[in-house]
């Protein structure tokens, strides 16, 4: 928005952030669409490099991906994982939108945090479905892993 002039001074219009129809914010760190904690493995492509990982948490926005070796914020990411109870492998294009990286006496895990910027309306809804069957479930998390 162009800037509004006051006594000859210039002064920044505020914005609000744009939600996306039927997103809803989570009221505890203020995403728009609520995460399930899983752990799946990852395949991801940047910078003509192949990369797999296992992901923390997961959401129809993005997943949290732990990782030593975090890529830096803003590069673009090719994703590739199947979620625990199917057998669809979803693929989707994403930006790295925040970066951990390991702090020494701090329990913080490292890795990037990735967005998704594409899903076709198929995997989208599938990974909603998945997301919102999870949501309410605390100590019995779905996995990747077999039992």
């Amino acid at each position: 928005m162009p800037n509004k002039t006051k006594n000859g001074k210039k002064t920044a219009t505020p914005t609000t952030p744009k939600q996306v129809k039927g997103d809803e914010s989570s009221p505890k760190d203020g995403r728009i669409h609520h995460r399930v904690p899983v752990q799946l493995l990852v395949d991801y492509r940047a910078n003509g490099h192949y990369l797999f990982d296992f992901c923390r948490d997961l959401g129809a926005g993005g997943v949290f991906i732990e990782t030593k070796t975090p890529l830096s914020h803003g590069s673009v990411v090719e994703l590739t994982f199947t979620l625990p109870d199917s057998k669809e492998t979803l693929e989707a294009k994403g930006r790295v939108i925040w970066v951990q990286i390991e702090v020494p006496d701090k329990n913080l895990t490292p890795g990037m945090g990735v967005q998704f910027e594409s899903f076709t309306a198929e995997q989208r809804s599938l990974l909603q479905k998945f997301v919102d069957r999870y949501s309410n479930q605390s100590p019995n998390s779905p996995s990747g892993k077999s039992a």
